[in-house]
C-alpha cells in the first residue's frame, strides 16, 4: 500500500467490500445469471480498488485500475437495475442500489485525486 496504511484506510475499498457481502444475501432469489453476474462483477470491483492502492498516487497503473473498477461497478449497478426490472424487490436491493452508488462515487474521487494533481 503505497498511500494506505491498510486497505481499511481507502474508503472506495470499503465500499467495494460492502457491496460484495451485501450482493451475497441480496442476489440469493435472482436468476444464476443474474447473481453470477452481479457476484463476479463485485468481486471484480473489489480486487481491482486493492490493486489500485498498491500503485503509486499519480501513477498510469492506478488510473487504469480505478477505470476498470469504474466500470465493473458501473456494471453491478446495471445487473441490480436488471434484477428491479425483472420483479426482485425489497430492502436488500434498496441497500444494494445505495452501497453499488457509493462506491462508484468514491471510485470517481479515487481517480479524480490521482488525475487532478499538476
Amino acid at each position: 500500500m503505497r498511500d494506505f496504511a491498510s486497505l481499511e484506510r481507502c474508503a472506495a475499498y470499503v465500499a467495494a467490500r460492502a457491496v460484495l457481502t451485501v450482493v451475497q444475501g441480496a442476489a440469493t432469489r435472482w436468476p444464476e445469471a443474474l447473481r453470477h453476474r452481479a457476484r463476479h462483477g463485485a468481486l471484480d470491483t473489489l480486487q481491482l480498488t486493492a490493486q489500485a492502492a498498491g500503485h503509486g498516487h499519480d501513477s498510469a497503473g492506478r488510473r487504469h485500475c480505478l477505470r476498470e473498477a469504474i466500470i465493473t461497478a458501473l456494471g453491478v449497478a446495471a445487473t441490480v437495475d436488471a434484477a428491479r426490472t425483472m420483479g426482485y424487490d425489497g430492502d436488500e436491493l434498496v441497500e444494494l442500489q445505495r452501497a453499488t452508488g457509493r462506491t462508484i462515487a468514491l471510485l470517481g474521487m479515487f481517480l479524480h485525486a490521482g488525475t487532478a494533481i499538476a
